[in-house]
């Protein structure tokens, strides 16, 4: 009589005690396996033809579409990536100071939030707008895969845009009016990155 794997997967193994039966023994270990891997087809609908009664569990990858989908127990549905979240490392440039970083990640999307204080002089316009002013520097794992470009606010009131770049610097590029000593400015960006 056959017996079950070790690991509890319901795959029915040949024991020695079984009369010797080598198609029976393929077939039965190839019916346990291969329903618990990925399996792959052309399209959904020809997942559809070949597992009318599919089981919780199941996991297919769509050739047409690239796609990882997993049964549910209800619907053929794409795993969620997990969530990252984060708190720490930003790191304040000379004349700033930290009060608050967030980042927040699930598979391409991260978005991260800070707020920090104008700790050093003042900083006033020229013509318009201040010198590029460097603020921070955000951690490695929250940086962007492309230069992000966004404004910067406090108390509802714009302060003008900064650049997020790769290398995680954050760069304060225009301001219209003097960014005083003990002002607090909020950063807040979105962005899809092209590599997980």
């Amino acid at each position: 009589m056959p017996t079950q794997d070790p690991y509890g997967q319901g795959i029915n193994l040949i024991s020695l005690t079984d009369a010797p039966d080598m198609a029976k023994a393929i077939s039965d270990l190839a019916a346990g396996v291969i329903p618990r891997g990925v399996m792959r087809f052309a399209s959904a609908s020809a997942r559809g033809a070949a597992i009318p009664t599919p089981e919780e569990g199941m996991v297919t990858y769509l050739l047409d579409s690239n796609r990882i989908e997993m049964y549910n127990g209800s619907a053929w549905v794409t795993p969620e990536p997990s969530l990252v979240t984060g708190t720490t490392g930003l790191s304040a440039a000379a004349g700033w100071s930290v009060n608050y970083f967030n980042g927040v990640r699930q598979g391409r999307v991260t978005s991260i939030d800070f707020y920090m204080t104008r700790t050093g002089a003042n900083l006033t316009p020229t013509n318009g707008n201040i010198n590029d002013v460097v603020a921070a520097t955000v951690p490695t794992s929250w940086r962007p895969t492309h230069a992000i470009v966004n404004a910067c606010w406090d108390s509802g009131f714009a302060h003008g845009g900064f650049i997020l770049d790769t290398n995680g610097v954050v760069t304060i590029r225009t301001a219209s009016y003097v960014i005083e000593t003990g002002h607090n400015l909020r950063f807040q960006c979105t962005f899809l990155r092209t590599v997980f």
